[in-house]
């Protein structure tokens, strides 16, 4: 696909050469990677004018959670004989540093009246945990309302700079291919799953959120969006300022244009075919494909796990209510799936679209299975009593179980009651049928259990031996 290129605003980026006059400098466009983990890949062309020989290359609008030991940057007849990164922000701390063992004003609190306030000269021993001060002979570590610094102190930045020491054979204006990581940005999928009146399909739409907490805005990058989980080594921890984000909200109807999906290495890149700018603290959701017709299940589930211990009493036990899809073309998706949030909506008898729950997933490929477990039943309820208990031997029980499963709604469900076993184990008994799941479990699979309306519902009963 061809892009237009285009310039974007000029930088604050100065050419500072040895043996030549000042040039001009400026950005042209970025290529930007952002990947699921909370990094980013920028390439970007910073347009310099060079002199022949040395010069050193300063520029500014860096982004301050850069990875400093990534930076990369090329350029015809250019060769780059080393790379400098500087970042010392203006904080309290910073500024305390550079006044230690230096004398500055203090006002505390004054001993003999607690709504007045005194001015102090003091000496800075120490900035640690908190201030330390000298003040005459005596040492003061305690509260304080201010302190004045006589003047800004050298060393501190409002911004990252990054220097290059270059040398040119040919001088002339240059295009300047500078790469480099960062860490604040990250992205991850957004999904609406529309069920259909019938409850036995859906329409998906699938978006990306990306999320930007490096305080560095991007303006019409070329963005890809990268899913999987790529490994790095362990590095020292990048400096990001936590700001709040500011999301921008899709309507529940609309259809995100779709993203062009390649495979990469072990991971899926997407695409979104145009030029997206991100604000510096926020985030920016872009499509990434839409679906419709997909078909659905609805499936009712309880489960519990089952010990060689004696039990007392009722045991209430949850019922999950889940729908099921499957990743196939025959099914209309097909697509790689990459991680993040499922919003199930499903529409009330006047066809108002409600949310009706939501779910995590992992990253799901092509051919699998996806089980979105969005609530729990509001009308069916599982109940367990414990119906026998006999101790067999010294490492050995015998358990009998009695559950009854109501279904307080107007139609019949099916329901699947999954029991986990522990140690060694044998069904003795069942007067429903069952199958084993695998080494540990148990499913009973009911099949339209019909209402209840007070009467005691589908019961089941059934004895197991432990063996532990």
């Amino acid at each position: 696909m061809n892009r237009p290129f285009f310039y974007a605003a000029p930088l604050l980026a100065v050419v500072l050469f040895l043996l030549a006059p000042l040039a001009d400098a400026h950005a042209a466009g970025s290529v930007l990677a952002v990947y699921n983990s909370g990094q980013a890949q920028v390439t970007e062309s910073r347009v310099v004018t060079l002199p022949q020989g040395a010069a050193a290359v300063v520029f500014t609008d860096i982004p301050t959670t850069i990875d400093a030991s990534s930076i990369r940057a090329t350029a015809p007849d250019m060769t780059v004989e080393d790379i400098q990164y500087a970042y010392k922000p203006i904080t309290a701390g910073n500024l305390l540093d550079a006044y230690l063992g230096k004398e500055l004003s203090v006002i505390l609190p004054d001993p003999s009246d607690a709504n007045a306030r005194i001015l102090r000269k003091a000496k800075l021993l120490a900035n640690a945990d908190r201030p330390i001060f000298a003040m005459g002979k005596e040492v003061y570590v305690g509260s304080y309302e201010a302190l004045l610094l006589p003047e800004m102190p050298k060393g501190l930045d409002a911004e990252p700079t990054l220097t290059l020491t270059t040398r040119s054979s040919v001088a002339g204006r240059k295009n300047v291919a500078l790469s480099y990581l960062m860490g604040g940005l990250s992205w991850s999928a957004d999904y609406n799953l529309t069920v259909t009146q019938s409850g036995k399909a859906a329409d998906l739409d699938a978006w990306a959120t990306v999320d930007n907490r490096s305080d560095h805005a991007f303006s019409g990058a070329d963005l890809r969006l990268v899913a999987g989980d790529v490994q790095r080594a362990a590095a020292p921890k990048m400096l990001m300022r936590a700001n709040a984000v500011m999301a921008e909200g899709m309507a529940m109807d609309s259809a995100p244009a779709p993203a062009s999906e390649e495979a990469f290495s072990q991971y899926h890149v997407y695409d979104p075919g145009r030029y997206v700018s991100i604000p510096a603290s926020g985030s920016k959701q872009v499509g990434l494909f839409s679906s419709a017709n997909i078909p659905v299940k609805t499936e009712l589930s309880s489960r519990f796990r089952s010990t060689p211990n004696q039990r007392a009493g009722k045991i209430s036990q949850s019922v999950e209510s889940a729908l099921l899809i499957t990743n196939t073309k025959e099914n209309n998706l097909g697509k790689p799936m990459p991680a993040g949030i499922v919003r199930v909506f499903m529409p009330d008898s006047g066809g108002t679209k409600l949310l009706a729950g939501e779910a995590h997933i992992g990253h799901v490929a092509e051919g699998e299975d996806v089980r979105l477990v969005i609530g729990r039943s509001f009308d069916v309820n599982v109940e367990r009593v414990q119906t026998s208990f006999q101790r067999i031997g010294k490492n050995a029980a015998e358990v009998g179980w009695r559950i009854t499963v109501r279904n307080g709604s107007a139609e019949s469900k099916d329901i699947k009651l999954m029991d986990a076993m522990s140690g060694q184990w044998t069904v003795l008994n069942a007067d429903t049928p069952y199958m084993a799941k695998d080494a540990g479990t148990i499913e009973f699979d009911l099949k339209g259990v019909a209402p209840s309306a007070g009467k005691e519902g589908k019961v089941i009963n059934y004895t197991v031996r432990f063996e532990y």
